[in-house]
């Protein structure tokens, strides 16, 4: 197996960690949607999602991921959650 091999497969295995932990995101955020929903509140909240983002905005200074692409990433996770909530309140 060349270098290059071993670098593709540990990042299939990363991956395959980050998709979980995504998925086990999603399931809280469902949970929280659930719970805002009996509590009718609306499934948003700007001043939580604002949190969010700067709490990635936050974490990328302690590793090398840009601010803008820990923007990118904590929107996208917050869409994914939101319209998951979203379905909730149907």
């Amino acid at each position: 197996m060349t270098e290059i091999d071993e670098l593709r497969d540990m990042i299939e295995s990363i991956d395959r960690e980050i998709v979980e932990l995504i998925a086990t995101r999603m399931e809280v955020a469902d949970e929280l949607g659930k719970e805002k929903s009996r509590q009718a509140k609306g499934h948003r909240d700007p001043d939580v999602e604002i949190k969010v983002v700067e709490r990635y905005l936050q974490l990328s200074k302690e590793v090398d991921i840009s601010e803008e692409d820990a923007r990118k990433i904590a929107l996208t996770i917050l869409e994914i959650s939101l319209e998951r909530q979203k379905k909730l309140f149907r």
